[in-house]
């Protein structure tokens, strides 16, 4: 891994959303050990005690489903240092249900928080990064996903529908910006992580009678990611954290990749999801092909 001193410079800003606990915390709290400048965010600041007050950190309250309270940080941290280097939407969390007991209210909340907010903050990146920033220097953007915005489990519907549109967002997004302009975007796709996200920052309905019946793969999930000796076996989110930093900082000797997995558990599972999907197109590649004027010859017969 290259070294932080070769990458960005101490001068960088960063901002980051979802700063009160987990992935978040520890993503501030290394940044700020860095000597960097750190525009920390939550919805409620004065979970941000953790850090110090000083000239390199700007705590800030931010709701990433009101466009005001977006603009209003950013602007907060324009101000203060001319520019932003580094956004990382890492706000969000779990909505956990039988699908049909779930409003769609809380549906739509789980996709304004996890899909609408970063969309609402990357927009802003995407201008501050040519517009603000000195020319040509451009910035970066994580999203932190999951390996659910690729991989699926039963009673996660929504959440799953809330990752699969911001990473497919990001990839468009990412085609569209004029290589010129330097902006980069990587999804982040973590495993299980020890933090408060199987916790407070999982909401579970009320479970639908007609699907809680026991040896539901819904009901073995539900008991795995809520028993704290199966969350043992998480990730570090330290250790995470300061994995992002340096492939952050260590961009200009290492391109970023699309997409980042996080814990060892995601490799297997994705790429059994995408064996899987490689088998089903080949057995039905014949009738796919049938759509096609010519389609015989594409397959070769």
């Amino acid at each position: 891994m290259p070294s932080i001193e070769r990458g960005l410079g101490k001068e960088t800003v960063w901002f980051v959303t979802g700063c009160s606990s987990g992935l978040g915390k520890a993503l501030a709290s290394t940044i700020y050990d860095a000597g960097h400048h750190l525009v920390a965010t939550a919805r409620d600041v004065k979970s941000l005690s953790y850090l110090p007050d000083n000239e390199n950190v700007r705590k800030l309250a931010l709701d990433v489903i009101s466009q005001e309270s977006i603009i209003m940080a950013i602007n907060s941290a324009i101000q203060a240092w001319n520019r932003i280097d580094v956004f990382i939407n890492n706000a969000g969390y779990s909505l956990v249900g039988d699908t049909e007991a779930i409003s769609e209210s809380d549906a739509r909340l789980q996709l304004e928080t996890n899909f609408w907010g970063p969309v609402r903050i990357t927009k802003e990146a995407l201008r501050i990064f040519r517009e603000v920033n000195p020319k040509g220097q451009g910035g970066t953007v994580l999203q932190i996903s999951s390996m659910g915005g690729w991989w699926t489990a039963p009673g996660h519907s929504y959440y799953h529908a809330s990752k699969f549109a911001l990473e497919g967002f990001t990839e468009s997004v990412a085609q569209e910006v004029h290589p010129e302009w330097n902006i980069k975007l990587m999804i982040v796709a973590p495993g299980g992580i020890r933090t408060n996200f199987a916790g407070p920052n999982m909401k579970i309905m009320a479970r639908h009678d007609a699907y809680n019946t026991p040896g539901t793969l819904f009901n073995q999930l539900l008991e795995y990611i809520t028993n704290p000796q199966s969350q043992e076996t998480w990730s570090d989110p330290n250790i995470c954290a300061r994995l992002l930093f340096e492939v952050v900082a260590g961009q200009k000797e290492r391109q970023l990749p699309t997409r980042l997995l996080l814990g060892a558990e995601t490799i297997p599972l994705i790429k059994n999801d995408i064996q899987k999907t490689l088998v089903e197109i080949d057995s039905w590649a014949e009738e796919t092909v049938k759509c096609s004027p010519g389609g015989g010859a594409i397959l070769g017969q």
